[in-house]
């Protein structure tokens, strides 16, 4: 085996040697209600982040996903007379919009995605805040919604159910599908998809409607669980979804990364921040250490792509 394909399975012993230093460093890391506390608290950030990994393999990036998040927060708060079913209607509904406006921007306008999304951005989080008149939304919350986040499933957190479910069927859509191999050969490159009789405008337009809806349920999620819309929620959701990308080894240029690597990002990042947690390590010094995280993972990929390029020169 060359030292490019170990370098592939590096996210995978990273979050091995993790786990085995969060057993050695707390009698509690193990835990049935560690693990599952573990994962019921990733449950926005895996809904983000498979999105975004379907939006990085197109060779683009959704700088919008944390406002999406706020401004469903805050609707899915007021729209409790709606029923829950009515609720995730409208979510639905709102990120399907956001999503498709960002695809038709970059695509019809030719607007580069940082900054389509950039804009965006601001835009869905100014409206979140002046939906609200900047405060909370607070005591409206129903216990049939509330449930959802809170609510469980033969034992198990249904966040935790939401966060397996989620990563299968973002597996299932990149690699059963047609659209999944349409995803990779966009990001692999666009004129070439053009000559294969792929549709790269709509592909790209798809992929950000997707992205949209997940992080409209991922704010739908956080006001089921704090109990209250509020329109600063989502705060650096972005990037906290590209470094989970990024570590699991997807390609920012587009055209390589898997689904299972987006997971095993998302579980470095979870255990790294339940390990600090339980040895009560500074908020304030938390941040510090994903930055790191993100550092080595860019590293990692890059000595790949070098190697990779320089293999493909030598023969």
């Amino acid at each position: 085996m060359n030292m490019a394909k170990w370098r592939s399975y590096l996210p995978l012993a990273t979050l091995f040697l993790l786990m085995i230093l969060g057993s050695l460093l707390s009698d509690k890391f193990l835990t049935y209600a560690n693990l599952m506390n573990l994962l019921q608290y990733s449950a926005e950030s895996a809904l983000i982040a498979v999105g975004m990994t379907l939006v990085i393999l197109t060779g683009g990036i959704d700088l919008s996903v944390g406002s999406v998040v706020a401004l469903t927060a805050v609707v899915s708060a007021n729209t409790q007379h709606l029923g829950v079913w009515g609720i995730l209607a409208v979510v639905i509904l709102i990120g399907a919009l956001v999503g498709a406006l960002n695809g038709v921007v970059l695509t019809k306008f030719r607007v580069e995605p940082f900054m389509a999304t950039l804009a965006t951005m601001a835009i869905f989080r100014a409206v979140a805040l002046w939906y609200t008149n900047g405060g909370p939304i607070i005591g409206t919350v129903t216990p049939a919604f509330s449930n959802i986040a809170n609510g469980s499933l033969l034992g198990i957190p249904l966040p935790a159910v939401y966060v397996v479910v989620v990563f299968i069927l973002g597996y299932f859509v990149l690699n059963r599908t047609p659209f999944g191999r349409h995803v990779l050969a966009v990001g692999g490159g666009e004129e070439t998809s053009r000559l294969f009789g792929i549709k790269v405008e709509r592909v790209k337009v798809i992929v950000y409607i997707i992205s949209g809806v997940l992080a409209a349920l991922a704010g739908l999620l956080i006001t089921s669980r704090i109990g209250m819309g509020e329109p600063r929620s989502g705060f650096q959701f972005e990037l906290v979804a590209i470094a989970v990308v990024i570590v699991g080894g997807t390609s920012l240029t587009g055209g390589r990364g898997t689904i299972g690597g987006s997971f095993i990002g998302l579980l470095i990042f979870a255990v790294v921040m339940n390990i600090m947690n339980l040895l009560n390590i500074s908020s304030f010094v938390q941040p510090i250490v994903r930055g790191l995280i993100i550092i080595l993972a860019a590293l990692a990929i890059s000595r790949m792509v070098k190697s990779k390029s320089a293999a493909a020169e030598a023969s």
